[in-house]
């Protein structure tokens, strides 16, 4: 059997590939083949005789824009914040600012004998009779009472093992006189009577002993079955 014989280049004009065994030049172009210099499509088609320069300005709807000038340019007094003198105002409290009082400070819910604005009273405490703050009381209001080592309505500032904020609550609920605790974000396991308060909380009763990390805390209610401060007898 006869042998295949192959050389396969590339034409250097038109770049179509041949056997240059069989074909001493191209068979495509011959080897002289010419092309039209590549023109681009999106090319502004201006006759030969113009050249293109762009304007000088750019021209709006209404004739040529104004240079933009800063408006705070050399007048420290413009600049948001400031009161017109160079000085910037002073940030008003929410209290300034709403004309309320600050929520810390005042009621959480108003019950039928408290006066709107008046201080929260007391519906119960915590006191510590064990760890680092034994001794130590804490008053609670109605609503929710936060307990914290750091931050919170109740700051147990002593356990370092009890959580920065959050790390449970107590809630008074005035419609109904009882007291509920529930575990936050706290990492402790929040324990009533050694019991762990898992899931919706657990309601707390006189004398129930509350342990967060190395406290435990004895619960007392001021309020209940035989007073509260929406009483109409209490006014």
């Amino acid at each position: 059997m006869a042998e295949i014989h192959q050389k396969i280049v590339s034409c250097p004009v038109c770049h179509n590939f041949y056997d240059a065994v069989k074909d001493a030049t191209c068979p495509f172009c011959g080897g002289n083949a010419s092309f039209a210099p590549t023109q681009d499509p999106f090319a502004i088609p201006y006759p030969a005789s113009e050249t293109f320069s762009p304007p000088a300005t750019v021209v709006g709807p209404q004739g040529n824009f104004s240079p933009t000038v800063d408006p705070l340019a050399g007048n420290p007094a413009n600049y948001p914040g400031m009161n017109g003198s160079g000085n910037f105002t002073p940030t008003k409290a929410p209290e300034q600012l709403s004309g309320l009082s600050s929520r810390m400070n005042k009621t959480q819910f108003v019950d039928a004998a408290t006066p709107t604005g008046a201080p929260s009273p007391v519906v119960g405490w915590l006191v510590a009779v064990s760890g680092p703050c034994r001794g130590t009381d804490y008053r609670i209001h109605t609503g929710y009472n936060y307990i914290g080592r750091e931050a919170g309505d109740i700051c147990i500032r002593g356990d370092q093992t009890i959580s920065g904020e959050k790390d449970s609550n107590i809630t008074y609920v005035p419609q109904t006189n009882r007291f509920y605790i529930a575990h936050e974000q706290g990492k402790n396991v929040l324990l009533v009577n050694d019991i762990p308060a898992i899931g919706g909380g657990a309601e707390l009763h006189n004398y129930d002993r509350i342990t967060i990390g190395t406290t435990q805390l004895l619960f007392v209610g001021f309020c209940g079955e035989n007073f509260s401060w929406g009483d109409t007898n209490n006014k």
